[in-house]
């Protein structure tokens, strides 16, 4: 568990991070339909005086992981332009839920879904409770106790096959679904996530992939 002064000011950073949030990365945000308002919602920032251990990301979009009682715990980093890799953290940091702020919703549904920026799309945009995982290793047994009590809890991977046959998303659905006993797997259209399926349909397709809800 991280002290609380580690955690105070891993919050100073982000919210440094955010108050930061450039053109580019506005930009950025908004080609995947997620406008400025939403990003300060979100906190999505820009690093551009780095933390220390946070210097190879100078430019990178910052993604922190808050709590529901506003303590930060984590945060990935994103590149915006299209070079390699795509994501970083700092060396050591340990796997946490995104927006888990959003099992506090009272709700009979929640999304678990693969990324960050995809529970965005589904929790500040569209309005459905949802919470991010990034990818199968991310996902720990006991982030199944998060979910107790809904009367579902969709699921919902990239649907991305890789050139030898794998698929990663696939792999993650299932994973999760199989340790939650209220868990449903919603499989997008190929070669999809949720971020490109709202681009492509709106917000109102899109809630009809997990019964229409509001």
């Amino acid at each position: 568990m991280q002290s609380a002064v580690l955690t105070k000011s891993l919050l100073e950073t982000v919210v440094r991070y955010s108050q930061s949030l450039d053109e580019a990365t506005v930009a950025y945000l908004e080609g995947r339909g997620i406008s400025k308002e939403v990003a300060e919602q979100m906190t999505l920032g820009t690093v551009v005086d780095p933390a220390e251990g946070h210097q190879d990301y100078v430019g990178w979009l910052s993604i922190p992981y808050l709590t529901a009682m506003g303590h930060c715990v984590a945060v990935k980093f994103r590149r915006i332009d299209d070079g390699k890799p795509k994501y970083g953290q700092p060396v050591g940091q340990k796997a946490h839920p995104y927006n888990v702020s959003d099992v506090l919703i009272q709700s009979p549904f929640a999304v678990i879904c693969e990324g960050e920026l995809d529970a965005v799309i589904l929790s500040a945009i569209v309005g459905i409770p949802a919470v991010g995982i990034p990818g199968v290793q991310a996902w720990k047994p006991h982030f199944a106790k998060l979910f107790t009590g809904y009367e579902v809890v969709y699921v919902v991977g990239d649907n991305d096959v890789k050139e030898d046959g794998t698929n990663p998303g696939a792999e993650f659905a299932r994973r999760v679904q199989s340790e939650l006993p209220n868990g449903t797997i919603v499989t997008l259209p190929p070669n999809t996530d949720i971020n490109e399926y709202y681009l492509s349909n709106g917000p109102e397709e899109l809630r009809k992939l997990f019964g229409g809800a509001k």
